[in-house]
C-alpha cells in the first residue's frame, strides 16, 4: 500500500510505462477507424462507451494533471515552468508537422507536386500544426484523398491544443498564488473551471473554440479536461490518497456486474482513474519501466504512419496494418526522443541551473 505522494517520487511509479502503453493503445484504437474496420474494437463491445483510444487520452490527462502540477511546484519561477513546458512539446509536433507537410505530403499527394508546394493550404496547414494553435491535424492538398480519413491527416495531435490549455490553467492559478502547493487555491481552481467548463459544454460558445476545449471528440462518450482537472485536485492531496488493490478491485468489479445500468456508467470514470494510479504504484511492474520516454513521440507519429500504410495498401486488415505501424512508429519516436526532445528538455534544465549558479554569486549571502 502506498501514498499518492510515494508514487509520484522519481523512480517510485510506473507512469512512463502506462504512458508509452497509452500511446500503442492509441494506434490500436485509430485502426479501425482508418482502416474502416468492420466490427467495434473489444473494448468498445465491453464498455458500449469507450474505446482503447479514447480511455488512452484519459490517461494522458490524468497524468498530465498530476505531473505538471507537481513540475509547476517545484519550479521557482512561472517563466521556467512556461520554459520547461515549451521544450516537452514544440520540439517534437513542430518537427512531426514539417516532416508530415514536407515528407508525407509530396510522396502521397495526388496532386502535382508544383500544386502541392504552391497552395497555400499547405502552408497553413503547417502553421497551424506547428504553432498548435487552433485546429490542427486538418487534411492537405490531395494527401490521402483516396484513404476513409483522409480529411485528417494526423488525427491524433488535435489534443494537444486542449493539452496546452490545461496547462495554462495550472499557470494561471499558480500566477494569482492557487497553485499547486495550495490545497484551498487548488480546489477553488478546478471548481471554476469545471463550473465553467460543464456550462460550455452545455451551451457551447460560438465564437471561441480554443482548440475543441469544450468539445466532446468524435467516438468519445466523455471529455478529456475533467481527467486532467482530477489530476490536479489528486496532487493537492497525494498524502492522502491511497493506493491499493482492494479499492481497484472493487470498483473493478463494481463496474463490470452494474455496467449495463446507469450505476455502471457511473463508477466506469472512478474505476479507470483509481486503476491507473494504483498500476502506476505497483513495484512489481517496476522491472518493465521503459528507460527512454518514447510514448509522445508514438502519439505525434502514429497516424500520420497508419494513414500511409493504408494508402499504400488499403486491402489490409486493421490488426496487421497497426502491427506494420508500430514498428516504424517507435523508430521515429526513438529519434524524435533522442535527436531533438531529450536534448531540448537537458538544454533547458541547464539553462535553468546556470540562472541559479549566477544569481547565488551575486547574492549577499
Amino acid at each position: 500500500m502506498k501514498t499518492l505522494s510515494e508514487t509520484l517520487a522519481r523512480d517510485g511509479n510506473n507512469f512512463d510505462l502506462i504512458r508509452l502503453c497509452a500511446a500503442l493503445a492509441v494506434m490500436l484504437g485509430h485502426s479501425y477507424g482508418i482502416c474502416g474496420a468492420r466490427s467495434f474494437e473489444l473494448l468498445v463491445r465491453f464498455t458500449h462507451r469507450e474505446s482503447f483510444g479514447s480511455l488512452a487520452v484519459y490517461a494522458f490527462f490524468l497524468i498530465s494533471g498530476l505531473l505538471v502540477s507537481a513540475s509547476y511546484a517545484r519550479q521557482s519561477s512561472p517563466t521556467r515552468f512556461v520554459g520547461l513546458r515549451a521544450a516537452r512539446i514544440w520540439p517534437g509536433a513542430i518537427v512531426c508537422a514539417m516532416f508530415t507537410a514536407l515528407v508525407v505530403g509530396p510522396l502521397f499527394t495526388s496532386i502535382p507536386l508544383a500544386e502541392y508546394f504552391s497552395n497555400p493550404a499547405t502552408y497553413r496547414w503547417l502553421a497551424h500544426n506547428m504553432s498548435l494553435i487552433g485546429s490542427v491535424g486538418g487534411s492537405l492538398p490531395g494527401v490521402f484523398d483516396r484513404n476513409r480519413l483522409g480529411f485528417v491527416v494526423n488525427g491524433a495531435v488535435t489534443t494537444l491544443p486542449i493539452e496546452l490549455e490545461c496547462y495554462a490553467i495550472i499557470l494561471i492559478a499558480g500566477t494569482l498564488g492557487l497553485g499547486a502547493n495550495s490545497r484551498r487555491g487548488t480546489i477553488i481552481v478546478v471548481g471554476v473551471v469545471g463550473v465553467i467548463f460543464a456550462y460550455f459544454v452545455k451551451h457551447p460558445p460560438v465564437h471561441i473554440t480554443l482548440g475543441g476545449f469544450f468539445v466532446k471528440r468524435i467516438l468519445y462518450s466523455f471529455y478529456p479536461v475533467p481527467f486532467f482537472l482530477l489530476g490536479m485536485l489528486l496532487y493537492s492531496f497525494r498524502t492522502r490518497v491511497i493506493l491499493h488493490w482492494l479499492p481497484a478491485l472493487s470498483l473493478l468489479v463494481g463496474y463490470v456486474a452494474l455496467r449495463f445500468t446507469p450505476m455502471g456508467t457511473i463508477l466506469l470514470y472512478p474505476a479507470f482513474a483509481y486503476g491507473v494510479l494504483w498500476l502506476a504504484s505497483l513495484r512489481q511492474l517496476r522491472w518493465l519501466k521503459p528507460k527512454y520516454d518514447y510514448s509522445y513521440g508514438i502519439y505525434l507519429y502514429g497516424f500520420v504512419i497508419q494513414q500511409t500504410i493504408v494508402a499504400v495498401n488499403p486491402t489490409l486488415s486493421n490488426y496487421l496494418s497497426v502491427a506494420i505501424a508500430i514498428p516504424i512508429t517507435v523508430v521515429l519516436a526513438a529519434l524524435s526522443w533522442h535527436i531533438l526532445e531529450r536534448p531540448c528538455l537537458i538544454w533547458m534544465h541547464a539553462r535553468h541551473r546556470s540562472a541559479d549558479l549566477q544569481a547565488a554569486e551575486v547574492s549577499p549571502a
